[in-house]
């Protein structure tokens, strides 16, 4: 075997790069054997030098969502009829058909099973599960509450799924509408104005200047086509560059919080998603100034980060966390007083994930508003310009048609 075997020491082989899953096995039994530990500190996958990592090599891997919320529940099931959290990630692992997950939850419970806590193991995968999720497992285990914080998990992803499909179902048929605007458009410049271009050609007869601007506009965008199509891709990469910069982002997060037409709808989604979060990590006994670094990580909006900045500030110094919100303008009021008040009782977990689900249907509800009101003002557009080139079009050829006559 390419190791020398002793209870207090492993030593590899120099002409070996990597333990397989086969010299792993040997190993555990001849340490068994030899009436050493059961689990040997050394894991194939963690400490090999020929092959990457678990986060190099899984972490990577996309894993939506919907996969998560599914583990978590059968994790809180099986804990919540007495299963112990190591055989009950053996038991997910071996009916989970995710390959990347699989695999994963595989090595999660290697770890577990050499005496890593299960939140150690969880972390070397936080692309997949978040700092939130990894936070309140270790909370959860320090406490002994992890039959409890599970289901609460759980709860959390399903809210944040449910959120997701609300606003992709009502945002699909604006997208629709403006994709068929978008071809509609196409058809009329690339393939029915050169027609009617040929009928005013042959009839001998100028154009009306209406008309005779869109044939115009027509000839320019087939004649130039691959010069503009090379133009938009410019754009759009450069568009992309100047995202990346913090002053774009500053000034997009802050139309988006403060435009008349949209930030009802954000603020509300915003401060519902990182209260409710808050809230749920409280619940699961994450301390509350880790809660706070927790969200300020999972939030993207410069104006939110700056916030939870000051309410970090504010644990810190030992004050508490609604005068901070009450200084921000893009939170909805109310929020503070109510805030304030589950401070001075004490059940300030429960009182977050209260506000942030109720903000989250009512950023919901009004995002369902705007969309209503969108929809037909993107038909009206639409239809007015199609009847526009339509009407400068056929009309001049029905003149010249009566003439003739």
């Amino acid at each position: 075997m390419p190791f020398q075997i002793s209870n207090q020491s492993f030593v590899e082989d120099r002409h070996s790069n990597a333990i397989s899953t086969s010299e792993l096995t040997d190993l555990r039994a001849s340490l068994t054997d030899q009436g050493g530990p059961a689990s040997s500190p050394l894991r194939s996958s963690h400490f090999s030098s020929g092959a990457s990592s678990p986060k190099q090599s899984w972490s990577r891997g996309h894993v939506r969502k919907t996969d998560l919320l599914m583990i978590t529940s059968q994790l809180s099931i099986m804990c919540q009829s007495g299963i112990d959290l190591a055989e009950a990630l053996r038991a997910v692992s071996v009916e989970c058909r995710h390959p990347k997950l699989k695999k994963i939850l595989e090595l999660i419970y290697q770890d577990v099973q050499d005496g890593i806590p299960a939140s150690s193991a969880i972390r070397t995968h936080a692309a997949v599960f978040g700092e939130a999720y990894i936070a309140s497992i270790s909370a959860a285990e320090a406490s002994g509450t992890v039959t409890e914080v599970l289901p609460r998990l759980a709860e959390m992803l399903q809210n944040e799924i449910r959120l997701r499909s609300s606003l992709k179902s009502v945002l699909a048929y604006p997208v629709v509408l403006i994709g068929v605007a978008f071809v509609v458009l196409n058809v009329l410049v690339f393939f029915v104005m050169p027609q009617f271009g040929k009928v005013f050609a042959s009839l001998d007869r100028p154009a009306p200047p209406l008309t005779a601007l869109l044939l115009d506009i027509s000839q320019l965008l087939r004649s130039h086509v691959i010069a503009i199509a090379f133009g938009a891709v410019g754009a759009i990469i450069g568009l992309m560059q100047l995202a990346r910069t913090e002053a774009a982002r500053r000034y997009w997060d802050g139309f988006v919080l403060n435009s008349r037409l949209l930030r009802g709808a954000t603020r509300s989604l915003l401060s519902g998603r990182s209260f409710r979060l808050m809230g749920t990590m409280l619940q699961s006994g994450v301390p509350l100034l880790e809660a706070v670094r927790m969200c300020r990580q999972s939030i993207n909006n410069l104006y939110f980060r700056e916030l939870f900045d000051s309410l970090e500030r504010n644990v810190v110094n030992g004050e508490g966390l609604a005068p901070a919100v009450a200084s921000a303008e893009f939170v909805p009021s109310g929020a503070a007083q109510m805030i304030s008040t589950a401070e001075r009782t004490g059940k300030l977990g429960m009182v977050m994930e209260l506000i942030g689900e109720f903000y989250e249907d009512e950023g919901e509800r009004l995002i369902r508003q705007l969309v209503k009101l969108l929809e037909p003002a993107i038909i009206v557009v639409m239809g007015v310009f199609v009847a526009g080139v339509v009407l400068s079009v056929i009309l001049p050829l029905l003149d010249v048609s009566t003439i003739s006559r």
